[in-house]
């Protein structure tokens, strides 16, 4: 399937924050591709000689009458996604990657680093409609409080699932805008000291390639067995 190539139409484009937007797309017949959460798709731009495409996650759920990537531009690549204005087109795969939890009534603590959030945004509204009951901790480790995106989102569904945490760790503002937010970087300790039942979690990391090593090693160093975690990690692009 990831060899198969469509041609994706920009419907809308939001602002999530400084330099991030979340395009939402179709195919080119008007229709969107069937996803599981936690996947992603490749773009291709050609003229920029990256043959091989980014791969870019998505942040829409299933169920969600709109298919979207949320993007930031930190380099040449996701730049150019970011000029995209509604109507322009795009190639790219259709959606692939095995980024999930294994069971489907175990808890999830997810852990993410900037824009690294943006799988779980996707989960996160596919487990609340599906299974509002189950008990999701999530771990957002940003930079500055403008780097929380979907956090009003967030905390909206936190009204809806009584069994979602969410904690923040800004890590370059002595100050943070964002209640009760920690200013300093996650650590095990943090982590395990709400997911109590370890033996009943998965632990999914997504976001840079120091950051989801530095999370597995601690998280495995404090105890956590190899088969309970998984990571998504990413380039700059």
């Amino acid at each position: 399937m990831e060899n198969e190539t469509e041609r994706y139409i920009v419907v809308s484009k939001t602002e999530e924050g400084p330099n991030i937007v979340t395009l939402t797309v179709t195919c080119a017949d008007g229709s969107m591709p069937v996803f599981t959460a936690g996947q992603y798709i490749n773009i291709y731009f050609p003229e920029l000689d990256t043959p091989e495409g980014k791969a870019y996650s998505i942040s829409s759920a299933p169920h969600e009458p709109a298919f979207s990537i949320t993007v930031r531009g930190i380099g040449e690549f996701s730049n150019r996604l970011c000029a995209l204005s509604t109507g322009d087109t795009i190639s790219a795969s259709l959606p692939y990657g095995f980024f999930c939890p294994e069971s489907g009534e175990s808890d999830i603590v997810m852990l993410a680093a900037g824009i690294g959030i943006t799988p779980f945004r996707s989960m996160i509204r596919d487990i609340a409609h599906h299974n509002p009951k189950r008990r999701i901790y999530l771990f957002h480790s940003i930079r500055t409080s403008s780097d929380a995106i979907f956090q009003k989102e967030l905390t909206d569904l936190k009204d809806k699932l009584s069994h979602l945490s969410v904690s923040y760790f800004v890590t370059r503002e002595s100050k943070s805008s964002i209640p009760a937010a920690f200013g300093r970087r996650v650590v095990a300790d943090d982590i395990l000291s709400q997911a109590v039942d370890v033996e009943n979690t998965e632990f999914l990391m997504c976001g840079s390639i120091p950051f989801t090593r530095d999370m597995w090693r601690a998280l495995r160093h404090a105890g956590v067995s190899e088969d309970r975690m998984y990571t998504e990690a990413f380039f700059s692009h």
